[in-house]
């Protein structure tokens, strides 16, 4: 029942200009309305009418005005009449004393059916409009709904239509419908299927439930619905009542979704990565419980609940896997948890699940997992969350296997390595003189000490004093030349990159010690300017040397080339900033072409003469390694070229 909302009005909306100009309205109506049924009154009474047919005048006059205004307006009139039917009809006239006991009663009489009378036509008039809204109501909620009413007499085949059935057949309203009509519009495939279902309920009288399409006069295609359900009307025909709903948007709707579901599967099938699906309903069961319980780190809940990430393994299980899935892990994997999977990293899971409860909505690293036939496997693990972010009940697992990648990652550092190993011998072949010299001093050094101990032990009274200082001066040397023999066996071996805490700074003291006969010979003075209480970095020492002892070299015969004066290079360490550090080295030389600084670092490409182009690509391979970039200016502040690079710095842990 819709409720009749403008049958009682706010006192509100009494008040204001509004609200008094309809007050004032109400009173000109009810004062013009007396004045009329008073006009109405004396012409009976000078036509001379009598009291039963002035009576029935006003009668219908009031019952007119009623139409006009509201219950109380026919109240009103209703007693002026009847003061006019006392005043002139009744006896004695002109007064309003009423003396016989049927006057009364015939005026009681008049004054109760003007009442009744209006209130029955207010009433009729109430129900009819509320008939009418109801009927725009529905005919708004089935335009909205695009669902259109129909009734069907079956012994007289009439059709009734609502308004929005024509609209779903795309028909004139004003076009009386008929089941040839229906027929018309329906879709020729669909033809057979509607005139038997149509034939079915005239015959067997069951109730109608059919989809089928139309066929509209511009060529379009209109799915409908039609369910109808058989009564009996007052003389006992049958009669179908029922509804056609226009089901265009949601077939395409789900056919659209049929097509993205189909996609989804092929796509899950056929993909050449490892996909699986997982059940995580237990697991964001878990995550709600620690959430209540106050838990906003799952980190630190982890460290001191050190079981709970077995118990995260336990509530993952797999739903779902594609071909290449069951091919790279084994095919038993349905309900299986994720603990055994994680044998070989369980620290790549805890970090998936501390990103799924920050609500993360994937996860991504290279990590090593364990296949159900306990082979392991490198891969790049991803992660994507189904869901809302607090109902993360399904995720997709991708797994890419990258073994062979690490298997030739592994490789190409071995052959980089390699590389490197026999550029440090060419490089400690150009330094030969220079090692040869700075081993020839402490040799020198301990042949001196050597003779002048024998004098002092040939005198009469050896000096023993002498002789001890003698002997602690041929120790010192002989570290010294001990020193010189490490530091080029370090070069010189082939052993594999060590990588420790090292100050960058001290790297390149020591690495100027191989250049110094190398500096002297060429009146080259190096500068180094150490960043004060620079951070230490992880690294190779080794590798390091030989990247700061090549630039080196480089810049020293660039500049010797060149014939250039009073040969400087400049060394700085700084900290640009919290997490690099970078080392520069600049000299004085004739700098660089700019079309060659974009190409220094390419394999084979060089620009002396007798170079062979891979000091410079090797210098990279090993900084990258390190995790750090290297690159060059041809013009730098001291005129000549610069070439720096950038190593990150150490945290407070080793990195994995």
């Amino acid at each position: 029942m819709v409720e009749d909302r403008t049958l009682a009005a706010p006192a509100e909306q009494l008040d204001g200009p509004a609200g008094r100009r309809g007050v004032l309205a109400q009173v000109a109506f009810w004062v013009l309305g007396s004045a009329a049924l008073s006009g109405l009154s004396i012409t009976c009474f000078l036509l001379g009418f009598n009291f039963a047919t002035s009576a029935f005048t006003l009668l219908v006059a009031i019952v007119l005005a009623s139409l006009l205004g509201s219950i109380v307006s026919s109240v009103i009139f209703s007693t002026v009449a009847v003061g006019w039917l006392i005043y002139l009809f009744v006896a004695p006239v002109h007064s309003f004393a009423v003396s016989a006991l049927q006057d009364a009663a015939a005026l009681t009489a008049f004054l109760v059916t003007s009442l009744v009378i209006v209130s029955m036509l207010h009433r009729i008039g109430r129900e009819d409009a509320l008939r009418r809204r109801q009927a725009a109501y529905l005919a708004e909620a089935q335009k909205l709904s695009h669902t259109g009413s129909f009734g069907w007499n079956i012994a007289s085949g009439e059709l009734f239509w609502s308004d929005e059935t024509f609209r779903i057949f795309d028909l004139d309203p004003d076009l009386p419908p008929s089941i040839d009509i229906v027929l018309k519009r329906t879709h020729p495939d669909d033809l057979n299927t509607v005139r038997e279902a149509i034939e079915r309920a005239a015959k067997d009288r069951r109730d109608i439930s059919l989809e089928h399409r139309l066929l509209l006069e511009d060529g379009s295609v209109r799915y409908i619905r039609v369910v109808a359900h058989g009564i009996a009307d007052k003389r006992g025909q049958l009669e179908f009542v029922g509804a056609v709903m226009d089901i265009t948007g949601q077939k395409k709707a789900t056919t659209e979704l049929e097509r993205s579901e189909q996609r989804y599967r092929q796509l899950f099938s056929r993909m050449p990565i490892a996909l699986r699906q997982l059940d995580a309903s237990k697991l964001v069961a878990l995550f709600r419980k620690l959430r209540a319980e106050g838990v906003e780190d799952l980190g630190s809940y982890f460290d001191s609940h050190p079981d709970f990430l077995k118990t995260c393994m336990e509530a993952l299980s797999f739903q779902e896997a594609n071909d290449r899935a069951i091919q790279m892990f084994g095919g038993d994997y349905a309900g299986r948890s994720m603990a055994d999977t994680w044998r070989e990293r369980p620290d790549t899971f805890r970090r998936a699940m501390e990103s799924r409860f920050r609500g993360e909505a994937s996860f991504e690293e290279e990590t090593r997992m364990v296949t159900w036939d306990d082979r392991v496997l490198d891969v790049l693990f991803t992660t994507a969350r189904v869901g809302p972010v607090n109902d993360l009940e399904l995720s997709l697992v991708g797994t890419i296997d990258i073994s062979q990648r690490v298997r030739a990652q592994e490789r190409l550092r071995q052959v980089q390595a390699e590389f490197a190993h026999a550029a440090r011998i060419s490089m400690l072949g150009e330094l030969t003189a220079s090692i040869a010299h700075e081993v020839n001093q402490p040799l020198a050094a301990i042949t001196t000490n050597a003779a002048a101990g024998l004098r002092w032990l040939n005198r009469p009274n050896p000096d023993l004093a002498e002789l001890r200082k003698v002997i602690e001066n041929t120790a010192t040397d002989a570290k010294r030349a001990a020193s010189i023999v490490a530091r080029v066996h370090g070069m010189a071996s082939r052993k594999a990159p060590e990588r420790i805490l090292l100050s960058l700074d001290e790297v390149v003291r020591e690495a100027l010690l191989f250049l110094r006969h190398e500096m002297e010979s060429r009146d080259v003075a190096i500068q180094h300017r150490p960043a004060p209480a620079a951070p230490p970095v992880f690294g190779d020492r080794t590798q390091l040397q030989q990247v700061i002892v090549n630039l080196a070299i480089n810049a020293m015969q660039a500049m010797t080339q060149a014939g250039t004066e009073n040969r400087r290079i400049v060394i700085t360490t700084v900290a640009p900033d919290a997490s690099t550090l970078c080392c520069s080295m600049e000299d004085n030389g004739p700098g660089i072409g700019a079309e060659h600084v974009g190409r220094l670092f390419e394999s084979f490409f060089t620009t002396k003469e007798s170079g062979m182009g891979m000091g410079l690509p090797i210098c990279r391979s090993i900084v990258e390694a390190h995790g750090g970039r290297i690159d060059a200016e041809g013009k730098g502040a001291e005129g000549g070229a610069r070439f720096w690079f950038t190593l990150p710095i150490s945290g407070p842990t080793h990195p994995t």
